[in-house]
């Protein structure tokens, strides 16, 4: 991706070479000499005459251009490059535009594109330099900023340049712009064939979007990414969670039982349905959980209440409940489908840490749920009931905490979670082992 610097006295004498012959404008020819005297502004001054003597002659506006682009690179502040370089194109422009209506084109118009493929390489050479040498990065303040001066620069230069593109995009995130970053890389996946984007360039495109909060941006980008690779998994399961992020979990699911129906043996693609059919789960869970807090708040008030006041509480709570119970239903009715899914992977992979992980945090809630019935009950024999089965729920949680702890031990989450699963069940020694290997105080 990146090409080697093209020192400056090489730059400087290839456009020596480049600028061209003697010609028959004698202001033209002393534009010509000044540039290979590199007096940049007395060039610009006999082109700027030239072109006002010779208002038809493109040679004029072509000098004006070489001497605007030598200016430009010499300068050591790439902002102020920018207005220069703009005004180089325009001046090359003029000069192609005016040589079109010529029976006998100058030779120098020949060489336009050299000019600009030097001076491109001068400013994406210096990005690049900034952006991966240390010693470079260390001596100069801003580093990233000015090598994304100079790759805009370089953008300038050569427009249709996909390279100086991706690269502006890689070293525009580095420097934390992420608008930037998704702008040139939409750029740059625009201007280039189907066939040379990658899963990563996509990738990449909704990363900067995701870091700007524009969930809706990369949903974008990952539904046109499946349309290109409607097979990739992490694509996929990257597309799926951008359909949870928009709220939009039927989405999620449907995208993956499709894959799961045309590859039912791929362990990933169930990995990715079971955990995207749990968040759903989540999300109704949250409201069953929020609900249960309302009623227990209504309840408080029905205690004191009377008359028609206590009469419309009841109204609320029943209200509420009802509503539970068909949360209650969806919730485990989603969580049976989740675990299949989850244990339909382990049959495929039986050492996914991640499969074991999501099973341990589906039990943990599980025994939660009971242990809140068990708070909230009057019942001693059903509050009894309700701690026996939380137990037991728990240790089918610490079971598959331990299985994922097993193929992962240098995951510091799973052993947090047996943690709180073996102090929960009064394991006081198990549950020490498990701090240390944690990481925790």
């Amino acid at each position: 991706m990146f090409k080697k610097n093209l020192p400056y006295l090489v730059i400087t004498l290839l456009i020596g070479l480049l600028i061209g012959c003697s010609s028959s404008n004698p202001l033209a020819d002393k534009a010509k000499s000044n540039i290979e005297k590199q007096d940049y502004q007395a060039a610009l001054d006999a082109a700027k005459q030239a072109i006002d003597k010779y208002p038809n002659d493109p040679l004029g506006y072509y000098y004006k251009a070489v001497a605007l682009g030598d200016m430009a690179d010499q300068l050591d502040d790439p902002s102020k490059s920018q207005d220069l370089y703009k005004q180089m194109n325009d001046a090359f422009d003029q000069a192609s535009a005016l040589a079109d209506s010529m029976k006998e084109k100058p030779k120098e118009l020949n060489r336009i594109d050299a000019v600009k493929n030097v001076l491109w390489q001068s400013e994406h050479n210096r990005a690049v330099n900034l952006a991966t040498d240390d010693s470079l990065k260390n001596a100069v303040k801003n580093p990233m900023k000015k090598s994304v001066l100079h790759l805009e620069n370089a953008t300038i230069i050569q427009p249709d340049s996909s390279l100086s593109w991706n690269v502006l995009a890689q070293v525009a995130s580095m420097d934390k712009d992420f608008k930037k970053a998704a702008d040139a890389k939409t750029h740059y996946i625009n201007m280039v064939q189907d066939t040379t984007v990658k899963p990563k360039d996509y990738m990449q495109l909704a990363s900067y979007y995701y870091q700007m909060d524009n969930q809706q941006k990369v949903l974008e980008t990952f539904e046109k990414a499946q349309k290109q690779y409607p097979n990739n998994e992490d694509i996929v399961s990257n597309l799926a969670d951008a359909y949870n992020r928009v709220g939009k979990p039927d989405k999620a699911i449907s995208t993956v039982e499709k894959l799961v129906e045309q590859n039912p043996e791929n362990p990933q693609y169930h990995l990715v349905l079971g955990t995207q059919i749990y968040q759903k789960a989540l999300v109704y869970n949250d409201s069953l959980s929020s609900n249960s807090d309302k009623i227990m708040q209504l309840q408080q008030k029905l205690n004191k209440a009377s008359g028609s006041q206590k009469k419309q509480l009841q109204s609320q709570i029943d209200k509420l409940e009802n509503e539970n119970e068909q949360l209650h239903s969806e919730v485990n009715n989603l969580t049976d489908r989740a675990e299949k899914e989850l244990k339909t992977t382990l049959k495929y992979r039986p050492k996914s840490d991640k499969a074991y992980n999501t099973l341990g945090i589906m039990y943990q809630n599980k025994a939660k749920a009971m242990f809140d019935k068990r708070n909230r009950t009057k019942d001693n024999q059903k509050a009894a009931q309700y701690d026996k089965e939380g137990k037991k729920m728990l240790r089918e949680a610490m079971n598959y905490y331990e299985n994922a702890a097993k193929i992962k031990p240098d995951n510091k989450s799973y052993w947090r979670s047996l943690f709180s699963i073996y102090t929960a069940l009064g394991m006081d020694k198990k549950a020490q082992e498990a701090m240390k290997k944690a990481g925790m105080n």
